[in-house]
Formats: C-alpha cells, structure tokens, sequence
C-alpha cells in the first residue's frame, strides 16, 4: 500500500511525498527484523555482535537510512526526516550510513541564478568548493577549506542566496574531519539541525570491518562461483535497478567489493584480492551497494528507509542473499518527495512551441513582406528573374543582386514586425530553458524557503502520528 499527496505549487502549501507501504505500522514492520542463520550463527546473534562493534545501540529496534554526503535534495532529505519521525514516534534507536566509497563529483553544487545575459529569467551556476581527484573514494579523500564562494552570484531568489551561504559556511566548519566524506556527513548534520536530531554514524568501511563482513566475505571465498552465480541471477531478474553482473571466469571470479589501487583510486576486486586481504590486511577492500546494503540490513538495522532507487537495486541484493545463503534481511521503508522552488516560471505553465516561433522569425526574416503568402509577390517576382536567367552569367549575378538589394529594403521597411519576429522565438527559448530549471526537484535543501522544508517535515510526522486501527494492521502487508 502507498500513498503519497497532491505535488507542490512551489509555496510550501502542499507537499508531494510518497512513502510506501503508506500503513503507519512502523513497529510491527520492524519485528520481522532479518531471518536466518550464518556459519551457525543466528542473524539475531549478529546484529547484535556488528551493533556493539559499531559503538551503536544493540536492544533497542533500530531504524536507518543512508545516502552518499552529497548535498540533498529534498526527496533524499525526506528519508531523514521519516526516520526520525518514526524513531521519535516508537522509541526507536537510530544510525546513518555515509556512504564513503562514493566516487563522484562531491565538490560543489548547482544554484539557480538570474540569467546573467540580462533580459531576465533563468540559469544555473555551479559553485565549486573542492576539485575531486576522479575515480578516488570521497573516504580517500583529504577534508578541505571550501573555495570561496564566487563573488556576483545573483541568486535566483533570497532563501537561494542565504542558502548557499549557510551551506558554505557548514562544509567549512568541518574541514577538521578525519576525510572528505566525514566532512559532508558534519555539514549535512549542521543543515539538517533545524528539523533533525543528531544520530550515530557508520561508513560504510566501517561496515566492510565488521566481524558479519568477515564472516561474508569467507564465504565469498570458499566459493565465489557460487557466489557470482547466485549475485548475476539476482541481478538479471531485477535489471531495474541497474546493476551490472560480475564477471566469472574459470581461474577468477570478480565480488562485490572495490579494491583502492596505490592511487587511491578505486577499481573491481577479484577473489584473489580478498584472499590476500584475508592473508595479510592488504589491499584496501570497499564494499559496493549489494555487499553494503546487505551487511546494513542482515547486521546495523531493523528497519531500514530507502528512495525509490536504492529500493529497486535493493531488490536484487535480496535475491543474492536468499539464494546463496538463505538469509533474508531487515525490511524496508521506501519514502520519496518531489518539491520545486518558488519560481515566477512555474513548472505548470504549457511550455512553448520554440520550433514553431523559431520558424516563423527565420521565414519572417527571409520573406519580409506582410501577408500570408510565401513567398511574398514581390520576392516571388524577383525569385522568377533569378529563374528565368542562364546561371553563372553575368545577368544571372545581376538579378540576384538586386533580390537581395530588395530583401534588405523589405526589411529595413518591416524592421518592426521582424523585431516583434525575433523577439517572440528569443522569449519561446527563455522561457522554455526557464521552465526546464524551474521543473527540477534536485536543488540542494537548504536552497528552499525554510517554510517549505518545514511543510514537508510536518506532512511526515502526521503520517508518523497516524492511528493504527484492529482493521489496519490485520490487512496491511507489514
């Protein structure tokens, strides 16, 4: 069962947000917890072994999420807040996975900006804080002093330009963090302060350290055909969630993991790194997204809060684990929210026919004559002579001449109209490039009015707060 509301007008007045399954039975869901047995070891047993090495709660039900410390947006941000809720609501320990091994461009953000070319409207600057080495771990790399901000940054509204402000000066208030993705994680939490409380937090490296991770990881080894066959399987049946299978040859078999080269930089581990890993500590081994979601959800949590991607993947992981060891993993809440920023350019205005306006200001401007016909009689008459004469003649050249002499007097009649021509396809484009970036939901949170992020905060509690009847949580599938 899901439910989720009307979409956002921009204002703060309503909000879409999708959770799903939409029963507010958060604790029964949760006591389905992870099921099974590993090397004879109940998976009660080791969520309770990984929590205390992990320094996190290991009595309470515990509820998680998790995402790389990029800057969210608000659809991310959400999984937050529900978590939160829902450990407030029942009593709930809490955690948050960082999401260290992350590779991508982590440094700066995208702002909204007025058009700097003037007349207007719309455009997007990046802003940059740090320059990533490509290919190295966020966890790889050293935390930094964000660059200054740009001077003349002409935000697109005021909870903008505040907003960038607040998050340059949070990542710089971190940059004593022990690496780049601890860095992003303290400033994330120093955002999120308004409607958030603290929680503990894992990285994912940490969880690749656990005693549940070496155990997984013996098994990857004492047969890891096994273990791909069963991974590639999962992965086929749920191509969704874009995952892409591992590779299997007879003499080696790649696993689920990232190996950090001398570099930095991380690239596929094969059964032979885990082996020497296992002999001797090196290389350094990552886990990646089945491998981490599986560690997350058999040993760190109860109930675990997913997006909408990481749900899809995640069904795959599931897959994994069923069929190569039997285990089945904490279940799952999927929230997600679409929200906009409050532009003039509103994201439900018809968008323009550009081709059709840039058309007509090209034909206005090559056939300046008023009316409908085209060609106009007069440019028709002068097209005619051009015919009528032999080419590459000396007559031939003259009537051209005077063809293009005449557009260039139409024109100079009409300059007007062509003016209004041309001006309409300019705005069609402006406003079409206008409505692109006010339709987009991916903004950093803190660029929203703080009176959005508050509506939206509000939504999830009452979901959170709802009553759940005899009736509900007979039929709700928890």
């Amino acid at each position: 069962m899901r439910e989720s509301s009307p979409p956002a007008r921009g204002d703060g007045s309503e909000v879409d947000l999708s959770v799903d399954p939409a029963c507010p039975a958060w604790a029964k869901r949760a006591e389905r917890r992870s099921g099974g047995t590993l090397a004879g070891v109940t998976l009660a047993e080791w969520r309770s072994r990984t929590r205390r090495g992990l320094g996190l709660e290991a009595e309470r039900t515990l509820i998680a999420t998790g995402h790389q410390t990029l800057l969210w947006h608000p659809g991310i941000l959400v999984k937050y807040l529900l978590a939160d809720a829902v450990a407030t609501q029942h009593g709930f320990a809490q955690a948050h996975l960082v999401v260290d091994q992350h590779a991508g461009d982590f440094g700066g953000l995208d702002v909204p900006v007025t058009n700097p070319r003037g007349g207007g409207g719309l455009a997007v600057r990046r802003v940059t804080f740090t320059r990533p080495r490509a290919g190295v771990p966020m966890g790889h790399h050293p935390a930094f002093t964000p660059l200054p901000l740009p001077r003349g940054l002409s935000a697109a509204s005021p909870s903008v330009a505040s907003g960038v402000t607040r998050i340059h000066a949070a990542v710089d208030s971190a940059r004593d963090s022990r690496d780049a993705a601890m860095q992003m994680a303290s400033a994330l939490e120093t955002l999120m302060r308004p409607w958030l409380g603290a929680r503990p937090a894992v990285t994912a490296t940490q969880l690749g350290q656990t005693e549940l991770a070496r155990t997984l990881l013996s098994e990857m080894t004492r047969d890891p055909w096994a273990c791909a066959a069963a991974y590639n399987e999962a992965v086929r049946e749920h191509p969704e969630g874009g995952i892409r299978p591992l590779l299997v040859r007879d003499d080696y078999v790649e696993l689920p993991l990232w190996r950090i080269d001398a570099n930095d930089r991380r690239i596929r581990a094969y059964d032979s790194d885990v082996e020497r890993w296992q002999e001797t500590g090196a290389p350094t081994l990552m886990p990646r997204a089945l491998f981490m979601t599986a560690l997350l959800r058999l040993g760190m949590c109860d109930l675990f809060v997913h997006g909408t991607g990481g749900a899809l993947y995640d069904q795959a992981m599931e897959r994994w684990l069923d069929r190569w060891l039997g285990l089945t993993p904490a279940p799952v809440v999927v929230a997600t929210a679409n929200m906009r920023l409050p532009f003039d350019a509103g994201s439900d205005q018809d968008p323009p026919n550009v081709p059709a306006a840039v058309a007509a200001a090209h034909r206005h401007w090559h056939d300046p004559e008023p009316g409908s016909m085209r060609p106009g009689p007069v440019k028709a008459k002068l097209l005619a002579a051009v015919a009528a004469t032999e080419r590459r003649t000396p007559a031939r050249r003259a009537a051209f001449r005077r063809l293009h002499e005449t557009l260039a007097e139409l024109r100079a009649k009409h300059a007007d109209a062509l003016t209004r021509s041309a001006a309409r396809a300019t705005t069609a484009k402006r406003t079409e490039a206008d409505l692109v970036i006010a339709a987009r939901r991916d903004w950093a949170f803190p660029l929203y009015p703080p009176e959005m992020i508050d509506a939206l905060a509000a939504e999830v509690r009452r979901r959170v707060e709802v009553d759940v009847d005899e009736t509900c949580q007979a039929s709700c599938s928890v």
